[in-house]
């Protein structure tokens, strides 16, 4: 088994952890699912974060489709579960906020994540699905005693597993979700994500933007202000002299600020004659994806916001650091652009970049960003 760590101290602790706990658990493998019941109760499991879920709105549709009469419950975090909303293919949407995912924000508790187990194992769930790999994942799926438990084993625990998957490195998370859907018999040719709007928000949508601001006599562009983790953000100066370059080359459009920051968007220094509205801090995910039918561009970093505009069909530039592995994460969209500096030390996936000068970021110039979206705007 080859895991996904970079110490070597921790590759040996879950080599161990494996050698032990498959000696103590023994490997129960299922090879085939049970056709004999069409009403099987699939759990979708994805607990990070916002981009994760995202892309995972995908698999309960192939669910669906190879079996009609099934029933799907995804277990997902607090800060993605409003995008599996109005879903038509998920029946029931459950919240955990792992704290390992919730930046530091939340303590662990045993008890909450025992209860979740119990409360899981209630259900009668047939099969589960661990999108992500994760140790703790694996052993809530056994936890919960649900009979077909198919994962990754990268980060440990694959004895808790029936069907372990073998991790393809170089792919994208797209090819990940196939080879366990394929594990189902599941086929399907584009695993594209799914987001649905209410018929109210439908209907509210005109109204609530122009109670915001956005005027419909002018063309309008988002851009999202910072990103979850500071080693995405692009730097002060090159944001600033961004606006100067937009306000310039496209004086008929006016830019959307976005984010949850309010902090950051106070510390820019705003040109006189562009037109602003800023929406930081202002916008709940819902109202993000409203907002998204009103950009004719949207700009912003390897985060949510971005992807979700990508995902929805909108004009996008990305302004991609070295943080995350490119091949693996990539946005899909024909109408995205992604912008990126190569630098030696990519992938990080650190939240914070250790590196003086922040060179991933600090390489796109203002410049690209603008000549990337006036390719969007003709």
């Amino acid at each position: 088994m080859k895991y996904l760590f970079r110490k070597k101290r921790n590759i040996v602790l879950i080599s161990l952890l494996d050698a032990v706990g498959g000696w103590l658990y023994g490997l129960r493998r299922i090879t085939k699912p049970d056709h004999s019941r069409e009403a099987l109760h699939f759990l979708v499991i994805r607990l990070d974060h916002i981009g994760d879920a995202l892309i995972a709105t995908a698999v309960p549709k192939a669910i669906k489709e190879n079996y009609p009469k099934a029933r799907v419950t995804f277990l997902a975090g607090s800060w993605g579960a409003p995008l599996l909303e109005n879903n038509p293919f998920i029946d029931q949407v459950l919240i955990y906020d792992a704290p390992w995912f919730a930046r530091g924000q939340k303590a662990f508790s045993w008890a909450d994540y025992f209860t979740l187990g119990r409360k899981l194992r209630g259900l009668s769930i047939d099969v589960a699905l661990g999108l992500r790999g994760d140790l703790r994942e694996n052993f809530l799926m056994a936890h919960a005693r649900i009979p077909k438990r198919i994962g990754y084993g990268v980060t440990g625990g694959s004895f808790w597993l029936t069907d372990v998957v073998p991790y393809r490195q170089g792919v994208h998370e797209e090819e990940h979700l196939r080879d366990l859907l394929n594990l189902l018999s599941i086929k399907t040719s584009v695993l594209k994500p799914g987001l649905y709007l209410s018929e109210k928000e439908k209907r509210g949508a005109e109204e609530w933007a122009l109670n915001l601001g956005l005027l419909p006599d002018t063309r309008w562009v988002g851009i999202q202000v910072g990103a979850g983790a500071s080693s995405k953000d692009w730097p002060k100066t090159k944001f600033e002299r961004f606006l100067e370059l937009f306000g310039k080359h496209f004086p008929a459009y006016g830019l959307v600020f976005l984010g949850n920051n309010p902090e950051k968007m106070n510390e820019l220094r705003l040109v006189e004659g562009v037109k602003y509205l800023n929406l930081v801090g202002r916008t709940s995910l819902r109202d993000l994806l409203v907002l998204m039918a009103k950009f004719a561009a949207f700009v912003g970093p390897d985060s949510g916001p971005t992807h979700i505009a990508a995902a929805m069909g909108v004009p996008t530039v990305f302004i991609y650091s070295g943080t995350n592995d490119i091949v693996r994460w990539k946005p899909l969209s024909e109408e995205a652009t992604v912008l990126r500096h190569e630098v030696s030390c990519s992938p990080c996936e650190r939240e914070i970049c250790n590196v003086n000068g922040h060179p991933c970021l600090a390489g796109i110039s203002p410049e690209s960003v603008l000549r990337a979206l006036e390719g969007k705007l003709k």
